[in-house]
């Protein structure tokens, strides 16, 4: 079967460089969906947008007609913190019209589903009790999926870490005016000579460390799991995409600031008792064991390097 696919949010930052990863692949142009609420213009070239909310009756319409059997579905708002401060919204956008998507491609062409979940849904490796919106809606449309999944509805969950970088070449990579990212919010404050804040358990007397992958990485897995899928037996399985290591927020401070060659200046903020100061990611498999790929990115230089280009264009 040949595969049709639909991406939500393609304009993104990970569904732009999923288009052009299968656009380089199969010299096809994947169908997009994309508000360009967040998305950016000048990721077009790499996909067949259409202008329309997810939530649109008319996306229905537009899968019917072009017999799509397979979606990546990605389009959502991806920031934690922004999640506290606009609880509605994010409950709005990130999970209501989030279901009514997934109830619109009932009784369509759409044999395979991939959704785009998040890794931040755990604290210790169990589920987090005290979850922020951003978390607990991204769980709640995984426990909806299963519920609905089936052999004529197979559902894919890919649970990301902290997605960073950069089109080496300087062609793509993240902009985003609404939220503030780690590595853009750096390499701003750097070049502006201004404070950067880095949280720290006073208590531990430790740097929290997170773990970061790579976008090229991410795409790569994206379209091997896309154009693989009809292996997959199970109706419903999860995947957790993440690196080999973890870095502390002072890590990549440091390791930024060595690349620019600027000093950067800190202060330090008490971590929040709700987060923790290592994420552990024992439950599910590990989606580069389950391919068989190796990251292309597995150093912290390597990865913060390959923004350079980019930010030069866009800051």
């Amino acid at each position: 079967m040949r595969t049709k696919l639909l991406i939500t949010g393609g304009l993104g930052y990970i569904g732009s460089f999923t288009a052009r990863s299968f656009l380089k692949n199969k010299s096809i142009k994947a169908l997009s969906i994309d508000n360009l609420s967040r998305g950016n213009n000048f990721a077009n070239k790499f996909s067949n947008n259409y202008k329309l909310d997810i939530s649109d009756n008319r996306v229905r319409k537009i899968v019917i007609k072009k017999n799509i059997n397979t979606v990546l579905h990605l389009a959502a708002y991806t920031c934690v913190r922004e999640s506290e401060k606009k609880k509605q919204k994010y409950l709005n956008n990130n999970f209501k019209k989030q279901i009514k998507f997934i109830d619109n491609l009932k009784n369509t062409s759409v044999k395979y589903f991939i959704f785009s979940s998040s890794l931040s849904i755990f604290e210790k490796n169990k589920f987090k009790k005290n979850a922020s919106p951003y978390s607990k809606y991204k769980l709640k449309i995984e426990e909806y999926l299963k519920k609905i999944s089936s052999n004529d509805f197979k559902v894919l969950i890919l649970r990301y870490s902290n997605v960073i970088g950069s089109d080496q070449n300087g062609e793509i990579g993240e902009k985003n005016n609404y939220i503030s990212r780690i590595v853009p919010s750096f390499y701003k404050n750097l070049l502006d000579k201004k404070k950067n804040t880095l949280f720290f358990d006073y208590k531990k007397k430790i740097f929290p460390s997170r773990n970061y992958i790579h976008v090229l990485d991410v795409a790569n897995v994206n379209l091997k799991i896309i154009l693989n899928h009809q292996k997959i037996k199970k109706k419903f399985l999860v995947l957790n995409v993440y690196n080999v290591n973890f870095h502390s927020n002072f890590e990549v401070l440091k390791t930024l600031s060595k690349i620019l060659k600027i000093k950067y200046i800190f202060k330090l903020k008490q971590i929040s008792k709700l987060e923790s100061i290592k994420p552990v990611y024992k439950s599910g498999k590990n989606i580069f064991k389950y391919l068989k790929y190796k990251p292309k990115f597995k150093n912290l230089n390597q990865m913060l390097k390959s923004n350079i280009k980019w930010f030069k264009k866009i800051y």
